[in-house]
């Protein structure tokens, strides 16, 4: 059986398409790492503003009991009673 051989033009052709195949796959493992650490951000977020959620109802609440229904303007610290 006969060898053939590429040409160097055919072997560079190839060599980078296999270069830039192992480039493309190295950064889609980069961008899959970051989105894995952005929805753990995302998560931890999440359940910090359910906490803060939370603890305003609760003071929201304390203050509905103490005080009634109403309003707070927070830049006077007045309360505003509604009817």
């Amino acid at each position: 059986m006969e060898q053939v051989f590429l040409t160097d033009e055919e072997y560079q052709q190839i060599s980078n398409l296999q270069t830039n195949q192992s480039n493309l796959f190295a950064t889609l493992g980069q961008v899959e790492y970051q989105l894995q650490f952005l929805n753990a951000q995302k998560t931890e977020l999440l359940s910090q503003l359910k906490e803060l959620d939370g603890k305003n109802e609760e003071i929201g609440k304390e203050l509905q009991d103490k005080y009634g229904n109403g309003t707070i303007n927070m830049e006077t610290k007045e309360f505003v009673k509604t009817s």
